[in-house]
């Protein structure tokens, strides 16, 4: 499979931007080297390896162990609210 410079235009009318011709030509070279080494990729025989979702058996190992958190009802978090209407807490607009 090879990328046509056509293709290039294609995509950058769909996204709206406008490529002059040697950023088409860098564009077009870049993305064929990329796929001549896919091709490369896909002659290796991978007929009797099986499939894995993970490639080590452990596991990660430096997590920390989730700690417990506290937290409050919501009957405790409208008593602090400086404003409440129908069980939620009521702010002023933020927004523009």
């Amino acid at each position: 499979m090879k990328i046509t410079k056509e293709f290039v235009q294609v995509l950058a009318d769909d996204v709206l931007i406008e490529l002059t011709e040697h950023e088409k030509n860098e564009i077009l070279k870049t993305e064929n080297d990329i796929l001549s080494k896919f091709e490369k990729v896909f002659l290796i025989d991978t007929e009797n390896v099986p499939e894995s979702h993970h490639p080590f058996a452990t596991e990660n190992t430096y997590l920390r162990s989730d700690d417990d958190i506290t937290t409050i009802s919501k009957a405790q978090l409208l008593a602090n609210a400086p404003a409440q209407k129908d069980g939620y807490v009521v702010i002023s607009k933020v927004v523009k």
